[in-house]
């Protein structure tokens, strides 16, 4: 389940130590938007091959 959770939110901390901020810092906003906008992309490709 661990590595579950460490894929899903790995886009986001990847943005987030780019961007040098510390998880204190981000609070988490920062991580969750980029997970959104990265996984809201890879769910509307894998329906809009299935359509």
């Amino acid at each position: 389940m661990k590595t579950m959770i460490w894929l899903f939110l790995l886009p986001g901390d990847l943005v987030r130590q780019k961007l040098g901020i510390t998880v204190e810092q981000d609070g988490g906003l920062i991580r969750a938007f980029i997970n959104m906008c990265f996984w809201g992309t890879v769910a509307l490709l894998v329906a809009l091959n299935y359509v």
